[in-house]
């Protein structure tokens, strides 16, 4: 018999049927991506490199050995000054820079190694002239791309420098290195002049090195050390002082970022809750409040929620969500003397990178700003009053290079991007944003992308990448559905869709390149943007450019007719900034005498006065009760009747008791929540109602014993109908009422069907005949793992249970 039904789709459909997929056989958690372990700045010894955004790399500091990349007749500047080639032009195109003890590295955008600075082992990559009566001066002070062998020059993804050793990784994720291999940190004894392969390491994203050892961190988020383990920082378990075959550090998995000092080592979780630190803690540097020395990784205390770590000689810095930045080890205080803990260097509280370095009793950390200056603290940067550490601003240098994060989101156009490897044939997103829809991405050699608007909103998402489920390894945003799956968040801000917004008097321009002339803003390189016309006498006024790739500026003006238009200079424009209409904005005039089009707006002459929010009151008591899986609607109720804006925003204390949506109430366990609404207007407003849940005599426990749950879903249409993927084609024979199956509050059975899907890895689930679900009441769908694989005939590993809630 042939069953004919309706394919519904919902959100909770595939969040539902997507993560089970790969439930039976498990995931490793992806590393950060390979295209955000790219250095903006970095610290040698004593001397400082910056990259702008224009490509170019800038430098002060020491200049013994040539480092700084710059012709001075001094051996030392305090003015940063761009490094220059041996043709006298600038060294252009770079993305990643490195700074070794006395050497400099930087990586360009075709994939292309350069280093200057100290040779004396060879850290460089190259043979460099004999200069002085020792090989301790030799040096080269001009930029020098370094060659894999006579004709080839090395192509790397990820670069670092040690005090005299240099680490890159090429494309093909293996670890080459150069310099010295006293302890055996280029994963031999003795010197390498020119690039050699470490063995015994694959697929590897990012690399760091110590003063004498060096790390690896692998596409799966494992680590692996090598060299000089004289404190303990390689992690192993152990110190010793020759070590030149890598080894992973067993009890280290899941990480995203790793960052080496001179003598201790650090690695960022995936969860950015936890920072691990091990090696030399003679200085606190490894932020567990004491001072032993550490074999294996332990956690840097009091510190959650961050970004990005670095490591200076012998402190720690780390960036938060907020921007602020945190440190810890020596001369961190603020008075010269050790933190064992982390404490906030003041002065910054928007950084999106840091660097650290240092020698001897020098310990350094630059910040750049998200306006893209740059911020720099040492042992001599504290307040004078608290004796607190704080950053003072490096004059000379700004426009610092921003790397590209993904998902790349400008006004409502999100680009998502996955950086794969050759064996790597399928990559698909889904999410909330398409209601977990797969959406095939298009490749580009080993780069797959897909381009999509979307409205303002937050969203959960994951690729499936060769069939295997994952969070995206570019987006440092990510946690773990209620299952323990790994998964990524995307926040797509408010945007304009028509310009300028005129809110009384209060004008808003938005410029964005999309608008423009479809490009996103990396590819149109938009430098400067202004805005001018009848209201600044046809003066520019600078717009900023704002976290949503958008520029933006506001002006209160007296009400009338404006002509305006944009200044923008970008790719396109080149370096004179050019005339440009508002795309946001249909009316366009041409102007009498000059002929030229300008954009027009008016300010109304009808002042509009905004009525504020007197009163917030719940349509119930102070009190109410409910039962489990029951659903209910509350009301706010505003005064004055007039008020301008009434929106209110709804909050639980308690989620998992009783969840609220829009005034919509599910209660899901056994216990009390205050729900509270605030009005939006000025948030000042308010009421609250405690609620207090009830279990129904004999209702189905949520989550069950020994079963796997998922978030408790709600809005669930009435005749809704269930797909459920698995990664292996199942066995028909295997499936049945006992072990694929739906109950109500009360444990009741409800009627349902099952059958295979044509790809036959797909199990459909839905009422039998006209029934229905009843509105607004509560059900649990579970699999037993009984159900069976057709050819293998292997059980689900686990048992799974999902609670719904059918729509009001």
């Amino acid at each position: 018999m042939t069953v004919l039904f309706t394919r519904v789709k919902s959100i909770v459909l595939a969040l539902v049927l997507l993560i089970p997929l790969i439930i039976p056989f498990g995931q490793t958690a992806q590393a950060y991506g390979v295209a955000n372990h790219e250095n903006v700045i970095d610290i040698g010894k004593n001397h400082f490199v910056v990259l702008k955004n224009d490509g170019s790399v800038w430098s002060w500091g020491d200049h013994e050995y040539g480092q700084l990349g710059v012709r001075l007749s001094s051996l030392e500047s305090d003015k940063p000054s761009a490094i220059r080639k041996q043709d006298g032009n600038r060294l252009a195109n770079i993305k990643s820079i490195a700074a070794g003890g006395d050497h400099t590295v930087a990586l360009d955008k075709n994939n292309e190694v350069w280093t200057w600075g100290r040779n004396s082992d060879g850290q460089l990559g190259y043979t460099t002239p004999f200069i002085g009566t020792t090989d301790q001066m030799t040096y080269n002070a001009e930029p020098t791309k370094v060659m894999k062998n006579t004709v080839e020059a090395l192509k790397a993804i990820a670069i670092s420098a040690g005090e005299v050793h240099t680490l890159a990784v090429d494309e093909s994720g293996q670890v080459w290195a150069w310099g010295s291999g006293k302890f055996g940190q280029i994963g031999k004894e003795g010197r390498a002049i020119t690039p050699e392969l470490v063995p015994g390491l694959s697929n590897i994203v990012a690399v760091a090195a110590g003063a004498h050892h060096s790390l690896a961190l692998s596409r799966d988020g494992k680590v692996f050390a090598w060299g000089r383990n004289t404190n303990g920082q390689l992690g192993i378990g152990q110190s010793g002082h020759i070590n030149p075959m890598p080894k992973q550090i067993e009890r280290l998995t899941g990480i995203m970022e790793i960052a080496a000092g001179d003598n201790h080592t650090i690695a960022l979780a995936q969860n950015r809750t936890t920072i691990w630190a091990w090696g030399s803690n003679f200085y606190g540097q490894l932020g567990d409040g004491g001072r032993e020395e550490r074999l294996h990784p332990v956690t840097v205390e009091g510190i959650q929620g961050v970004k990005m770590i670095a490591a200076g000689n012998d402190h720690t810095i780390a960036v938060k969500d907020d921007g602020s930045v945190w440190t810890w080890g020596r001369n961190t205080s603020g008075t010269k003397e050790a933190r064992t803990t982390p404490i906030q260097i003041k002065g910054v509280n928007n950084a999106f990178a840091i660097g650290g370095g240092g020698a001897n009793i020098n310990s350094y950390t630059l910040a750049i700003h998200h306006d893209g200056t740059v911020w720099k603290w040492d042992q001599e940067s504290y307040d004078s009053t608290s004796k607190l550490p704080i950053f003072k601003p490096v004059s000379g240098i700004d426009e610092v290079m921003k790397k590209i994060d993904y998902p790349f989101v400008q006004g409502g156009q999100v680009l998502f991007k996955y950086i794969g490897t050759s064996d790597i044939v399928d990559v698909q997103v889904s999410g909330s944003f398409n209601e977990w829809d797969d959406i095939p991405l298009v490749r580009s050699g080993n780069e797959w992308t897909l381009q999509d608007n979307l409205p303002p909103g937050k969203y959960e998402y994951g690729f499936r990448v060769n069939g295997k489920w994952m969070s995206d390894p570019l987006n440092i945003d990510r946690g773990n559905s209620s299952a323990g799956e790994p998964i990524s968040y995307l926040t797509v801000d408010q945007y304009a869709t028509e310009g300028p917004i005129i809110d009384d008097k209060e004008v808003t321009f938005t410029y964005s390149s999309h608008d423009y002339n479809g490009l996103l803003e990396f590819d149109a390189e938009t430098s400067y943007v202004a805005v001018k016309g009848e209201f600044s006498d046809w003066v520019e006024i600078p717009m900023k450019r704002k976290s949503n790739n958008t520029w933006v500026v506001t002006r209160t003006l007296p009400p009338g007719d404006y002509y305006y238009d944009f200044v923008v200079r970008d790719s396109e424009t080149g370096a004179v900034a050019k005339e440009r209409l508002d795309p946001l904005n249909p009316n366009v005039v041409e102007l009498p005498i000059s002929r030229e089009k300008r954009n027009v707006f008016t300010v109304s002459e009808q002042i509009l006065t905004k009525v504020p929010v007197e009163n917030v009151e719940i349509d119930r008591g102070s009190t109410m009760n409910m039962v489990v899986g029951e659903q209910t609607m509350l009301r706010a109720l505003i005064s004055p009747s007039n008020a301008t804006d009434k929106t209110v925003s709804w909050r639980s204390s308690d989620s998992s008791v009783v969840s609220v949506e829009e005034g919509i109430l599910t209660a899901h366990s056994q216990g009390l929540a205050v729900i509270s609404v605030t009005s939006v207007y000025d948030g000042s407003k308010s009421d609250m109602i405690t609620v207090f849940v009830e279990q129904q005599d004999g209702a189905i426990g949520f989550p069950r014993p020994g079963y796997e749950t998922f978030d408790a879903k709600t809005n669930v249409e009435p005749n809704k109908v269930w797909y459920i993927r698995f990664n292996e084609e199942l066995d028909i024979n295997s499936v049945n009422r006992n072990n694929v199956y739906i109950e109500n509050e009360v444990g009741e059975r409800v009627s349902v069907g099952h059958e295979i899907s044509d790809d036959a890895k797909t199990l459909e689930i839905r009422l039998q005949g006209d029934g229905a679900y009843t509105l607004g009441a509560t059900y649990y769908l579970f699999i037993e793992n009984t159900v069976k694989t057709k050819y293998s005939q292997k059980n689900l590993k686990k048992k799974y249970q999902m609670q719904f809630q059918i729509r009001l």
